[in-house]
């Protein structure tokens, strides 16, 4: 879309938190009149009110009225907000478009976007993508946008054709996509995530499906290969599909027979030792396993993922080696609540996973620890179904401390195969994990769910763990707690 498109059109902003503040200023600083709406009032939204208010911009605080979307011309969504209000459902019904911020800085963007979706994942691959094209030299500036927490729209304005986007995309943001088209698409993994939202398995993965769907023969799409759903995009966008897989002794990586009969010059594989490329009949090495960094075998797919946008963009072996040996999650923020570990007391680790907001990231989370767990699992559930954990829960938990009031899911998936303890505060958490552990155990919060029942988002709740944590390095022996922790 060209930019002056957006001159003199009227519009309204759902949600000022980060990605409606930046939405609201692009279409400002485009030409449009624009009002912002927000349930929370006013007092509680000073930073963002004061980030617009030197701008000819309309609020209307403390809840959705209907007069906010007359005469408009369409509505912005800010990721956060459910598509099933009652006022967008009458907006919805009075024909007004509904789209999302993502929508409204894509179709403006003058760069390349490489968008990065899946479960699990996509802020570490992003990252990690972003770092390796940096270090390639081969755009003037590599963005990292997108879920990650940089809203596109915020910088679009200052992209050219010489920069690259890589940009983290939720299920969330591409719903509201329409014409969103980008120069790459990868699918890391789908499992069940978001049924608070979506509703159903099928609705969550089309949302994912909008990444590739405006696609064509001139796009590329990452596809994981050991992911039946995900290799199944292939037969759904006209994109060209490059595959990544750890399973190559059970995929036949010259016909993609698995992925609808898709033959590509370019395949990544990772095996128990080395990553490499197959190129055009060609192996090429780009690192041994015992290169990467991070933790956990979740990270190898992520590496694998990342190899192969690298490889689309023509980014040498040598260059894609070097970066993944230089990654380090802990010296970027975005990363931070995702494995962390952020104390050992007197023997006992304490590891930070908030973000971990699903099962398939729990499930990550509990394969990269060998040591014995006690493991903090609740908050807000989002339809998860939690049987994909019983056998590591079985042979790799000792102890269960459920967090928050919607716990009755997991209790009743879990509770038979492992102690479980009830904790009301996070605080209260820590201590019951760390009166049944021992020196060489490890306390994880990994908690499978959204934190929206106790904690503004998983930051807040990653952060109150950290303290909880840091609190027990002041205490002198188990006898300091509260006798309920010690039962």
């Amino acid at each position: 879309m060209n930019p002056a498109d957006f001159k003199g059109q009227k519009v309204t902003v759902f949600g000022i938190h980060r990605s409606g503040v930046a939405v609201a200023k692009l279409l400002d600083d485009l030409g449009a009149s624009v009002q912002v709406t927000d349930p929370k009032p006013a007092d509680e939204l000073q930073s963002e009110i004061d980030e617009l208010r030197d701008r000819e911009i309309g609020f209307f605080l403390g809840g959705h009225e209907n007069r906010c979307i007359e005469s408009v011309d369409f509505i912005v969504v800010s990721p956060g907000v459910p598509l099933n209000i009652p006022v967008l459902r009458t907006a919805r019904s009075l024909g007004v478009p509904i789209i999302g911020e993502l929508e409204i800085a894509a179709s403006i963007c003058r760069a390349p976007i490489v968008a990065i979706t899946g479960t699990k994942g996509k802020s570490t691959t992003t990252l990690l993508v972003a770092e390796i094209l940096e270090q390639s030299g081969r755009f003037r500036h590599v963005s990292v946008s997108g879920n990650i927490g940089i809203p596109l729209s915020s910088n679009v304005q200052r992209l050219t054709e010489e920069d690259l986007v890589v940009l983290e995309a939720s299920s969330f943001q591409l719903e509201t996509t329409t014409s969103f088209r980008p120069m790459v698409s990868v699918v890391l993994n789908l499992t069940r995530d978001h049924l608070d939202r979506h509703k159903t398995v099928e609705a969550y993965r089309d949302a994912k499906l909008k990444v590739c769907e405006n696609q064509t023969p001139a796009d590329f799409i990452v596809l994981n290969a050991d992911d039946p759903v995900v290799s199944g995009f292939a037969e759904k966008t006209a994109a060209r599909p490059i595959f990544f897989t750890e399973n190559v002794g059970n995929w036949n990586v010259d016909t993609c027979d698995r992925s609808g009969g898709y033959n590509t010059n370019l395949t990544v594989i990772g095996s128990d030792t080395e990553i490499l490329t197959r190129q055009n009949g060609e192996y090429l090495r780009i690192c041994d396993i015992a290169d990467i960094s991070m933790v956990g075998r979740h990270n190898v797919r992520n590496v694998l993922a990342a190899t192969a946008v690298a490889r689309i963009l023509d980014v040498p072996c040598e260059k894609i080696r070097s970066a993944i040996c230089r990654f380090s999650p802990k010296e970027h923020n975005a990363l931070e609540h995702a494995l962390e570990t952020v104390s050992t007391v007197r023997g006992v680790k304490i590891v930070n996973d908030s973000k971990a907001t699903n099962v398939d990231a729990v499930r990550a989370a509990i394969e990269s620890i060998s040591e014995p767990l006690l493991l903090i699992m609740g908050g807000y559930d989002k339809g998860n179904d939690y049987t994909p954990l019983l056998d590591l829960v079985k042979s790799k938990v000792k102890a269960l401390i459920l967090l928050g009031k919607h716990t009755g899911r997991i209790r009743n998936a879990l509770e038979p195969h492992v102690v479980t303890w009830d904790a009301t505060t996070m605080e209260h958490a820590v201590d019951v994990a760390y009166s049944h552990a021992v020196p060489g155990d490890v306390i994880l919060l990994s908690p499978a769910n959204a934190s929206f029942d106790m904690f503004d988002d998983y930051k807040a709740r990653g952060c109150a763990f950290r303290e909880a944590a840091i609190r027990l390095e002041t205490m002198d022996s188990v006898d300091q707690f509260p006798s309920v922790c010690r039962q």
